[in-house]
């Protein structure tokens, strides 16, 4: 296994911008395989989050890599509504949450997906929900890469999609991070999308 290099310094907002620039050009019409190469690039370009990420960090879907037609209407649907809003860390207990803003059709859509589900905890404008522990681990289909998972498998959380569903973290630069999103189908992990954190700024 090859030592892993920590990724070359660069401004901070010029690399944020790099990775929303890539979720752009993954528009109908845009070169889609290029965008998704160089996001899987970057990925593998990154190192474990250390320090591990601690309390709420913004977070934006960046793209699914699933089907071309559906991709795209992700990304539309995502540009006009997108409740997800970021994960909340407890470092010291390698736990966290998902949070997502109460925007119309939210509060029905996890009845109707998840119909047996509360949520950890509900306010007039967040839901915050999908517990999930943190560990250190090689790369499901990264071999020799060095990630944060984040794990959703045990049984607070709903069966459908959610247990199935393994997030892999890796920072980039100074407080930003990039994540890919497994989904497990049979024995084995396919990669089905991008995500982006981001450490609050003073």
């Amino acid at each position: 296994m090859t030592a892993q290099r920590r990724p070359r310094s660069v401004d901070r907002s010029d690399l944020r911008g790099r990775l929303v620039e890539l979720s752009d050009a993954l528009h109908p019409g845009v070169n889609r395989s290029r965008a998704l190469g160089e996001l899987d690039r970057l990925f593998r370009s990154g190192s474990p989050p250390d320090p591990p990420p601690e309390g709420f960090l913004p977070g934006r879907l960046l793209a699914t890599a699933t089907w071309g037609p559906w991709d795209s209407m992700v990304a539309r649907l995502g540009r006009a509504w997108m409740p997800w809003q970021g994960k909340s860390f407890d470092a010291s207990a390698a736990t966290g949450l998902n949070r997502f803003a109460v925007l119309p059709g939210v509060r029905v859509g996890f009845r109707i997906l998840w119909p047996g589900y509360r949520p950890v905890s509900r306010s007039a404008d967040r839901i915050e929900a999908f517990e999930f522990r943190n560990r250190l681990g090689e790369g499901a289909v990264d071999p020799g890469l060095k990630v944060y998972k984040i794990d959703y498998d045990f049984e607070s959380n709903p069966g459908f999609i959610i247990r199935r569903i393994l997030d892999e973290l890796v920072q980039v630069e100074e407080g930003v991070y990039l994540g890919k999103v497994l989904m497990r189908l049979g024995r084995r992990f396919h990669p089905i999308g991008f995500f982006m954190l981001e450490s609050p700024t003073g």
